[in-house]
């Protein structure tokens, strides 16, 4: 059977990790990347790119810039070819939106030449390389990176009535047409959570009659972005978190999560100055209510076509049933094992679905040494809190660029850290 492509190293998923790694990738003689995404087109969460919405980290820490500043790919010279860069500085009030990011990952995904339309179906290898079977393509390859991401997290009891009117939020864009006159409930706590919930009080996609916003958290907490647990992002804190016991690693990420699921201070002000609005000053007033230690138990449909939802208000130990006719999961993402992988799996270092990574990335498996498997954004119980960010993509790559050429293709120095790790 003749293979119709050939790469040495195939990066699955188009991703900022992926891109990372192929923009780092490109200047070295060796080795030779090729991208491959399932999509159409690079776009980096659509349905969240919500009107407003900003990073959570500087825009620095893009594809290449805290690795290789000079890098073409930086968003700095993006926002120069585009022509745009003196207007963005003074627009932007220090801060990058999430839509000029995603136009940063589509126009790096055009440089780099990532192949489109790229559904992998499998990977199998035949004791010579690694065979990868996708819509449109088949690929013989010598080692692979997967970065096909995190997935949408669904409740358990959503999972049969998804569909219609039940969106998790990952989707908003691309299934909440219209709101008017309509019943919301909204599920979660977090980043996203708040980014939806400021969009249904916009009114943008039309006035709701109300939004009922549940969370199982103890309220709207804020995200920890103080110096001191950014540093938990440093490459030199990665180091360290990777030595410790499995459940010191454990108890520390339990510890950490505010840094994590909080949602920004500058978006919990716009949230309550609308809520202000809405009750005092808005000729379109939504009834709303949020609901602090309450998490969904059961989801059904009515007669009628609407939902109905069973809530258990852990505060105050009672049981609470209201019907809604749209309702919005900002339930989060999980690491999941891809399908493509079936073949491989009794040979993968995989336990109740979570990888053993290496430090340098990669998978342990029992295949050849000269054919290996790195992971990305699915190595946060071993590699930290910030492993799934975009603060650690550029050095990640570095580090799995490093370990793919064998030798010190980018210098990556123990950067002094204010946390006192060493004694």
């Amino acid at each position: 059977m003749t293979y119709e492509r050939q790469a040495e190293v195939l990066a699955i998923g188009a991703g900022p990790a992926n891109l990372s790694l192929a923009a780092l990738g490109a200047p070295l003689a060796r080795p030779e990347i090729s991208v491959v995404e399932s999509r159409a087109s690079v776009s980096w969460h659509p349905g969240l790119l919500l009107n407003g919405s900003r990073l959570q980290v500087s825009g620095v820490k893009d594809l290449v810039s805290l690795v290789d500043p000079r890098s073409r790919y930086s968003f700095l010279n993006f926002l120069s070819e585009q022509g745009r860069l003196y207007r963005h500085l003074i627009a932007s009030g220090g801060t990058v939106s999430r839509k000029e990011f995603d136009q940063y990952f589509r126009w790096a995904a055009t440089e780099l030449g990532v192949h489109l339309n790229q559904h992998v179906k499998s990977v199998e290898h035949d004791g010579a390389g690694f065979l990868v079977h996708s819509s449109q393509s088949r690929w013989r390859v010598k080692d692979l990176v997967l970065g096909v991401g995190q997935r949408p997290y669904l409740p358990p009891c959503a999972r049969e009535v998804r569909g219609g009117r039940v969106t998790h939020a990952a989707r908003f864009h691309q299934e909440v047409a219209s709101l008017a006159g309509q019943e919301v409930l909204l599920v979660g706590g977090g980043q996203s959570a708040g980014e939806v919930a400021l969009e249904v009080l916009s009114g943008r996609a039309g006035h709701p009659r109300g939004l009922t916003w549940i969370t199982a958290g103890d309220g709207l907490t804020p995200l920890d972005e103080s110096p001191f647990s950014t540093e938990w992002a440093h490459p030199r804190y990665v180091e360290h978190f990777r030595q410790l016991p499995v459940d010191r690693r454990r108890s520390l990420l339990r510890g950490q999560r505010p840094a994590q699921t909080g949602i920004s201070g500058h978006l919990l002000g716009e949230i309550y100055r609308r809520l202000y609005e809405l009750d005092y000053l808005d000729k379109h007033p939504i009834r709303h209510g949020l609901h602090p230690h309450c998490e969904l138990v059961r989801l059904t449909t009515t007669s009628t076509g609407r939902y109905r939802a069973a809530v258990r208000d852990r505060t105050a130990d009672s049981w609470h049933e209201f019907e809604a006719d749209h309702v919005i999961l900002a339930t989060g993402f999980r690491p999941e094992v891809p399908d493509f992988l079936s073949p491989l799996l009794e040979r993968l270092p995989i336990t109740d679905g979570v990888y053993h990574v290496d430090e340098d990335y990669s998978l342990g498996w029992d295949g050849p040494p000269g054919n290996r498997i790195y992971v990305q954004n699915a190595a946060q119980g071993s590699h930290g809190i910030a492993d799934p960010n975009l603060s650690l993509a550029a050095w990640r790559s570095a580090v799995i660029l490093n370990s793919l050429t064998g030798r010190e293709s980018y210098r990556l120095p123990r950067a002094d850290i204010t946390l006192a790790l060493d004694w």
